[in-house]
C-alpha cells in the first residue's frame, strides 16, 4: 500500500512538473580582482510547476540573482550550488514560483581586455618584432643582390638537342 502512494505521489508531481530551457542567456557581472564588468553566458534547464507559463517571471527572477554574484563565484562549484539555491528562494518569494530543480547546461564567463592590456599581450608575444625581422629581411636581401659581382651563369636551353645526351 505505502509502494503504491509513493508511485502514484510521484505519478502527480511528474504530471505537473514543467521543463523550460534557456539557452545564451547573457547577463554582465562583475569580476573581483579588476571591478570590471564581464561578460557570463548560461544555458539553464528549470523544472517545476507553471515555469513555461511564467517565463517572464523566470528571466527576471534569473537577471536579478545573477547580477548579484562576481564572476570568479560563478565558476566554483560552491559558487553555482549557492547561485541556484538563491535563484529558487528569490522566485519563491518574489514571484511565488514553485521550482523543483535548476540543472546548469553551459556557463562561461567571457572577460573584455582593455585596450592596453591587448597592445601588452601583443608585445609579451612578440609579434611586433616578428614583422619588423620581416620588412627588414627584403632590405638586407637588395643589399646582397647588389654586392653580388659574381658573373651570371649560362642558361642552358630547355629544348633537347639532336646530338646531345639529355637527361
Amino acid at each position: 500500500m505505502r509502494r503504491i502512494f509513493i508511485a502514484f505521489l510521484l505519478l502527480h508531481v511528474s504530471l505537473f512538473a514543467e521543463t523550460l530551457v534557456l539557452e545564451h542567456f547573457k547577463a554582465n557581472v562583475f569580476a573581483k580582482s579588476d571591478k570590471k564588468p564581464v561578460e557570463a553566458m548560461v544555458g539553464l534547464i528549470f523544472e517545476g510547476k507553471e515555469v513555461k507559463l511564467y517565463e517572464y517571471k523566470v528571466v527576471d527572477a534569473l537577471n536579478i540573482v545573477i547580477g548579484s554574484y562576481f564572476a570568479e563565484d560563478l565558476v566554483t562549484s560552491r559558487g553555482k550550488e549557492l547561485f541556484k539555491a538563491t535563484l529558487i528562494a528569490y522566485a519563491k518569494k518574489t514571484h511565488g514560483l514553485v521550482i523543483d530543480a535548476v540543472y546548469i547546461k553551459e556557463l562561461t564567463v567571457k572577460t573584455n581586455p582593455s585596450t592596453k592590456e591587448i597592445v601588452d599581450a601583443i608585445k609579451k608575444e612578440g609579434v611586433f618584432q616578428q614583422q619588423q625581422q620581416q620588412n627588414n629581411a627584403p632590405k638586407q636581401q637588395q643589399q646582397s643582390q647588389q654586392l653580388n659581382l659574381a658573373p651570371p651563369l649560362p642558361k642552358r636551353s630547355l629544348i633537347p638537342e639532336e646530338n646531345a645526351v639529355n637527361f
